[in-house]
């Protein structure tokens, strides 16, 4: 099962959230089979909006697991950065999980020793300027699957993705949200390629920009001023 998310929904309740609706609540309501057991084969974090895979079965989720191990499953995101990063590039900068004391928050740094082995390529598709300040749209490809990867490493090249007040500016998400209603962290899930795993089709689906995104690209390209 493909799902495209919208951001807001947490795709499983915790601490934080198990008052919500979960996306996985969604998916068993909506199979009605209590033969079903679904899965999530990968995650994203609440804010991020885009496609995801569900396995219905445990042999399905098996195969999928394999195919992400040996990285067979091809995924795409779309994120728009506070920075000019460069035209192109490959991140590897190995992560690792670090407690932030003053936030209480677990959160993903680089690491010299001792982390995981991550790898993000990207291609910059467009540079906008606002308020003096220049912001990056760019077409994600993670290599690998670290919990939150694509924001610790463009966080790591002082390009945080637009909107994240975990790892980016929270004084100019601020702004953004102020002078041009910036809705979210602006991190899209775009497009899976995979085998299916039980016709072994090759699979290459893609979800539309949402439209709070494409409103706000819409916003940044006319360059108001602060008196617009």
């Amino acid at each position: 099962m493909i799902i495209d998310k919208p951001a807001g929904l947490a795709a499983h309740g915790d601490k934080h959230h198990d008052t919500e609706e979960t996306l996985i609540a969604l998916v068993r309501q909506h199979l009605m089979d209590a033969k079903s057991e679904p899965a999530f084969v990968h995650r994203l974090d609440k804010e991020t909006s885009g496609l995801m895979i569900v396995a219905k079965t445990k042999e399905a989720l098996r195969m999928l697991n394999r195919q992400l191990r040996f990285k067979k499953i091809i995924k795409t995101y779309l994120a728009l950065l506070d920075g000019e990063i460069k035209p192109k590039g490959s991140i590897r900068l190995a992560l690792k999980k670090e407690m932030d004391r003053k936030r209480w928050l677990a959160i993903m740094v680089p690491a010299s020793a001792g982390g995981q082995h991550a790898q993000t390529d990207y291609q910059r598709t467009d540079l906008f300027d606002y308020q003096e300040r220049k912001f990056s749209l760019v077409v994600a490809h993670p290599k690998t699957g670290r919990t939150h990867q694509l924001r610790a490493h463009f966080a790591a090249l002082r390009c945080p993705i637009a909107g994240d007040d975990i790892y980016g500016r929270v004084e100019m998400n601020s702004i953004l949200r102020t002078e041009l209603g910036l809705p979210r962290m602006l991190l899209h899930a775009q497009r899976l390629q995979f085998e299916h795993p039980t016709t072994q089709e090759i699979m290459d689906l893609e979800a539309k920009l949402p439209a709070d995104f494409d409103a706000f690209l819409a916003r940044l390209r006319r360059k108001p001023s602060r008196l617009d």
